[in-house]
């Protein structure tokens, strides 16, 4: 770790939560007249809104070709479905880094994206053919990993001689539609909400800014830092998990969700359009035009971009699968994890403390 990211690193271990006012630059944007609101209007207009209509879309066409595979179970069903989910599972590494607003409501990510599967409970409810996808209980029972175990990781003969094999296909559908259910909910509510959030340019705990903000963060380092890549290499355990990494039962693609996700990270950053064609006002403009530098009087916003572009370079540069590297080039992804955490004092501390926000969730886990 740089030497100049000593003082965030220790005080991020120190307290686990974390609400650190702006030394570097003492004049907040509300100080300086900066209008936030083309920064909203991009973000809400050119990204969130597109976003959940293309992960819709996606869900859609998993949900058909899900339960043309119940109706008729064959390989040729079976390989549309397994298509239709590497698709969306694609796709929601775009979507995954917006849990706020309606998102965050609905808690969205627990219907979604909660791994590593626990097959007891998916077969558990499998088996009583009773079960309610909206307990909390359910939360690792359900989404694209219980997807990934049904579709990649269970034979074909579940699905056609099992005596289980009428609730297995029951269960593949209901798990399918909840998904496609609450991202419709979120992309919905995202067309009265929008206003809400455009209009809101202040910078206490409640205004867009310090939703955005907090919640993009959290993603970066629990989600994306801790369980991408953490979490399976044991960089805060010492010990290499593989069974905790992301599409377990498809690892040929675990990789590539990584890679998708620290892109979605770095163009929302930048500003960019959800289909990539444009760019606008955004947390790296705004950033760079507080004027924040570090201590070579390199613009933070600049920096923050050159880290994650390294941490990414990291990622694409491990050879084969995630889960082979970590079991055989353990090394070299704890070295990429140590480019990944580079970025976050960045984040949380310079990144946050420059708009005048403060970290408002709990680092709970453990690093």
């Amino acid at each position: 770790m740089k030497k100049w990211y000593l003082t965030a690193a220790i005080l991020m271990m120190v307290s686990t939560t974390i609400s650190i006012s702006c030394k570097k630059n003492k004049n907040s944007p509300s100080d300086n007249g900066m209008d936030r609101k083309p920064m909203l209007e991009n973000y809400a207009n050119n990204y969130i809104v597109p976003a959940y209509a293309d992960m819709v879309q996606q869900l859609s066409i998993l949900k058909t070709s899900v339960e043309a595979f119940a109706a008729n179970p064959d390989a040729t069903t079976q390989g549309a479905a397994q298509t239709a989910w590497r698709s969306a599972y694609i796709t929601w590494q775009k979507v995954d880094l917006l849990e706020f607003g309606p998102a965050f409501d609905k808690s969205l990510r627990t219907y979604m994206n909660i791994y590593p599967v626990t097959v007891s409970k998916v077969e558990g409810n499998i088996s009583s053919g009773s079960y309610d996808l909206e307990t909390f209980g359910s939360k690792d029972a359900q989404g694209f990993p219980a997807l990934d175990y049904l579709l990649n990781g269970t034979v074909l003969d579940k699905y056609t001689t099992d005596p289980q094999a009428a609730n297995r296909k029951q269960y593949l559908v209901a798990v399918a539609s909840k998904m496609l259910q609450k991202v419709t909910e979120v992309r919905d509510e995202w067309d009265s909400y929008k206003n809400t959030f455009i209009s809101s340019t202040a910078t206490d705990a409640g205004s867009s800014l310090s939703q955005m903000a907090n919640n993009y963060v959290l993603y970066y380092e629990r989600y994306f830092r801790g369980g991408k890549i953490g979490l399976p290499v044991g960089a805060m355990s010492g010990v290499a998990k593989v069974d905790l990494t992301e599409a377990y039962y498809t690892q040929d693609l675990t990789k590539e969700l990584a890679i998708t996700a620290l892109n979605s990270v770095i163009n929302f950053y930048s500003g960019k359009s959800y289909d990539g064609t444009s760019t606008g006002e955004c947390m790296k403009s705004y950033l760079a035009a507080i004027g924040t530098k570090d201590d070579n009087g390199t613009l933070m916003a600049d920096l923050i971009t050159q880290e994650m572009n390294e941490a990414l370079s990291g990622i694409q540069n491990l050879n084969g699968t995630l889960q082979d590297n970590i079991q055989n080039n353990r090394t070299a992804v704890l070295n990429t994890y140590e480019q990944i955490q580079e970025v976050v004092p960045l984040l949380k501390v310079d990144m946050v403390s420059a708009f005048s926000i403060s970290i408002t969730y709990t680092d709970n886990d453990g690093d």
